[in-house]
């Protein structure tokens, strides 16, 4: 329930602009409240706001909020959870979600992934 709680309250999020994601076709925001670390280990969420409305997933949307975790020593992360709305800024409709993990990827250099990584893992 307090996942539901946290994927429908992006109204009270703090969201702080990162910058563009790599591909230029979204700009990222975190909400650095929710940055939680557990030894080497850290969770924050994040927003994807497009620029124009993606389909991956049938039907159109133009956000996407999801839980991170981000291994600080192996620089790696993973998506824990995700949200895909219909409206900007996490607005609208719910289009897809998920809670089902993803597997240890590697952070790759100079990318939004590795800025994302360093603001959760506190080294930037």
């Amino acid at each position: 329930m307090m996942l539901l709680a946290v994927v429908n309250s992006s109204a009270i999020a703090e969201w702080v602009k990162v910058g563009d994601n790599d591909a230029e076709t979204a700009t990222v925001y975190i909400d650095p409240a929710t940055i939680r670390k557990d030894g080497s280990k850290a969770k924050m969420w994040r927003l994807f706001d497009f620029k124009r409305a993606e389909a991956s997933f049938g039907d159109p949307y133009r956000s996407m909020m999801s839980e991170a975790d981000y291994d600080c020593n192996e620089k790696q992360q993973r998506i824990l959870t995700v949200s895909l709305r219909s409206g900007n800024m996490g607005e609208g409709e719910l289009v897809f979600s998920t809670s089902d993990p993803d597997k240890w990827l590697p952070v790759q250099p100079e990318s939004v992934s590795e800025t994302l990584w360093q603001i959760a893992c506190g080294k930037r």
